[in-house]
């Protein structure tokens, strides 16, 4: 009897181990954010000839802006790219990472199977011969000048090999050479936090050398990264040996114990308000809001002091229609406010739970969801720019379970396989056309046949085959997070739940984007022998249906223009109330601009033509809203604003 169950153990582990063997996730053989971003957003020529740039310490970076390359006041460097997506547990929300890359976002052409130098990280000058303020004063290696920097191995990427190490070196302007300082061997996630307990490491790197103390000193990172091997070209891909860094900071009179920073820092990223997606069909939402609404979300942000005793901060929290531009929502009261200690942790949870994004909107809705925090109590808040989280929250003619971000690619190994996704219909619609995001294979080996298909439901799982189309391939588009559309000859009437997806014809991998972000194994099947499984992989697949009567994805109420490549900032701010600088990024016309500023009442308190700089006399002390937009509304951004007249 016992040899009977241990054989069918036996039987039963090998059958599981095949079938789960047949869906496979791999890197990616390109980035799509670099990709599309420097045929969108060029290099300033200070980048491309050699830097104009120079930078004055104190020196802190933490790549909390929306931007896809670090700031390039600080850094003369775009193989590297910013993201809130490939990070675990970061110390302030955002960070820089490596990969094997280059910032075309294609894999380098020197890469092999064995390590070989990748990404690139340079700063921009540092002044490290002066301090600059009422007076200059000169630096010198008594001055205990310390660079910080947190680092990560993997996060939710790749694991670097052993030999797929991070490497820091410190420019030598005296005779003109670069010095190996720091490295960090490749290690997985799992054993990066065993040897230091910790997911960030903080490195505290001293600078004593003498000739280091001039106008022209920098550092600079790389790492050594590879490709796979493998006798199956489809998943051979180059999105591998990933590294994290994040909040760089460099100061004089520093020691190597200076670890905890005045500082309250957002740490967690948000995307949606809704329960299972990030976006769905406005009529989909409207016929039963309230039970597609996720309340009880949370931010997280952290205290990063060592002060003893607890700090009090504001909780802001604001949902902004931008149909026509008003203050959808903000809870009662607002802010509401809370202590947090020195090196603690807290969330925020703002009370939505009486809204329903309620809007005037015909057909489309879209809205900003907004997060901020502030503290009055001392030390001040030396880093504002990470106490501000927003997204856009999108009701257009589309169901997506993805933020549309891939982190890896999805596919299965099998001839036949079957991949299904499933989505609910509170009414029943017209299914047009169905999105696919698919990765781009190394050689294009991914360029196999597959069946466009659509199942109806047969007990939470794929029935009835309802639709089929042949001979399509992977395609792919060029802009940035854009899905190739596969257009339905003839629209399919469809109610409850339906599965969309595709029949293989070979054992290829057709790699499609997956969002390691956001979970819904549960929606995700496939079928590789006769039996319909969930997905055993935490994730969502980048594939969308469109519903309604067009067979295009709406894209944007704001006349199409993508939010993540402009931005603008705002300084010095914390302010006094006298002179605010403006300075805009991605923008190439600000004649049509308009500057407004808000009151946390949403009271209008400024409006105006754009201008670099306001002055800011007439108002008192408190936190404000200023919004940069032009008159057709393709432009719209929040910048929160501290007025402070007693620092």
């Amino acid at each position: 009897m016992i040899t009977k169950i241990l054989l069918f153990f036996i039987v039963s582990l090998s059958v599981f181990s095949q079938i789960k063997a047949q869906e496979v996730l791999t890197g990616l053989s390109n980035n799509p954010q670099l990709l599309n971003y420097v045929e969108t957003e060029k290099p300033k020529e200070s980048l491309t000839k050699g830097g104009s740039f120079e930078i004055h310490l104190p020196f802190r970076d933490d790549f909390s802006y929306k931007k896809l390359f670090p700031a390039e006041e600080y850094w003369n460097s775009r193989s590297v790219f910013v993201n809130r997506s490939y990070a675990v547990n970061p110390p302030s929300i955002g960070v820089v990472t490596f990969d094997a890359m280059d910032e075309n976002g294609q894999v380098y052409s020197s890469m092999t199977p064995y390590p070989s130098v990748a990404d690139t990280f340079t700063t921009q000058n540092i002044r490290l011969d002066s301090i600059f303020g009422s007076i200059t004063t000169a630096i010198h290696p008594s001055d205990s000048v310390y660079l910080s920097f947190f680092v990560q191995a993997q996060g939710i990427g790749s694991q670097p090999k052993d030999g797929d190490s991070l490497v820091l070196q410190f420019y030598n302007p005296t005779d003109d050479t670069w010095k190996s300082i720091w490295r960090i061997n490749g290690m997985s996630l799992d054993s990066f936090r065993v040897k230091y307990d910790t997911s960030f490491l903080q490195v505290m790197i001293p600078i004593k050398d003498n000739d280091y103390f001039k106008p022209n000193f920098k550092f600079r990172f790389y790492n050594y990264a590879r490709i796979p091997t493998g006798d199956k070209p489809s998943w051979r891909t180059g999105l591998f040996s990933h590294w994290n860094l994040d909040y760089f900071f460099m100061d004089i009179n520093r020691t190597y114990d200076d670890t905890t920073y005045s500082d309250m820092a957002i740490q967690t990223s948000q995307s949606s308000l809704l329960i299972d997606y990030q976006s769905m069909p406005w009529n989909q939402f409207l016929a039963n809001p309230s039970s597609n609404m996720n309340y009880g979300l949370t931010m997280q942000f952290m205290n990063m002091d060592n002060i003893p005793g607890p700090k009090n901060v504001n909780q802001y929290f604001y949902i902004y229609d931008l149909w026509d531009k008003s203050l959808s929502f903000e809870p009662t009261p607002n802010p509401s406010s809370v202590n947090i200690n020195s090196q603690a942790i807290t969330t925020f949870s703002p009370d939505y739970s009486s809204y329903t994004y309620n809007s005037n909107a015909p057909e489309y809705g879209e809205f900003e969801v907004l997060y901020s925090i502030f503290t009055n109590t001392p030390p001040p808040d030396i880093n504002t720019k990470n106490d501000t989280l927003s997204f856009y929250q999108k009701f257009y003619n589309y169901f997506a379970y993805d933020d549309g971000i891939p982190e890896s690619g999805y596919g299965l190994s099998t001839s036949g396989g079957k991949l299904a996704y499933q989505f609910k219909l509170d009414i029943a619609d017209s299914l047009q056309s169905i999105q696919m995001y698919f990765n781009q294979a190394i050689g294009n080996a991914n360029q196999q046949y597959f069946y466009l298909t659509v199942w109806d439901d047969n007990n939470g799982v794929p029935g009835n085959i309802i639709y089929e189309k042949s001979g399509l391939r992977p395609n792919f588009e060029g802009d940035l997070f854009k899905f190739y559309t596969y257009e339905l000859e003839n629209a399919i009437y469809v109610s409850g739940t339906f599965y969309i997806g595709w029949r293989q014809t070979t054992k290829d991998n057709l790699n499609i984007g997956f969002d390691l972000t956001n979970n819904n194994y549960d929606k995700i099947f496939y079928n590789v022998g006769g039996t319909w499984y969930n997905s055993s992989f935490n994730g969502s697949i980048m594939m969308r249906p469109i519903l309604g009567n067009e067979k295009s994805a709406h894209v944007s109420i704001k006349n199409n223009i993508d939010v993540n490549n402009i931005s603008f900032d705002i300084y010095p701010n914390p302010n006094r109330g006298n002179t605010l600088n403006i300075k805009t990024s991605g923008i190439e016309n600000t004649s049509n601009l308009n500057i407004s500023i808000y009151n946390l009442q949403g009271q209008l308190v400024y409006n105006g033509k754009y201008k670099t700089k306001l002055q800011l006399n007439n108002l008192s002390s408190g936190l404000y809203i200023v919004r940069i937009s032009n008159s057709t509304g393709s432009i719209n951004i929040n910048k929160k604003l501290i007025i402070n007249d007693g620092i």
